[in-house]
């Protein structure tokens, strides 16, 4: 994955999920405090649409 796509997937997740934007980053930090967290279903549902649309987008 590129650093680019990287940080589309953040800003997505920071845009739709309050604990990402309070966390920072996505990456595995090895505690499950830490690496599992709250997500609503129309969080997570909003997030998969912008990567799908994100995707198509640079695809073309």
């Amino acid at each position: 994955m590129t650093k680019k796509i990287e940080k589309t997937l953040l800003a997505i997740a920071k845009k739709n999920n309050w604990e990402v934007e309070e966390r920072g980053d996505l990456e595995t930090r090895h505690s499950d405090q830490d690496d599992f967290i709250e997500v609503s279903v129309w969080g997570l549902k909003a997030m998969l649409e912008e990567a799908y649309a994100a995707g198509k987008t640079a695809t073309k």
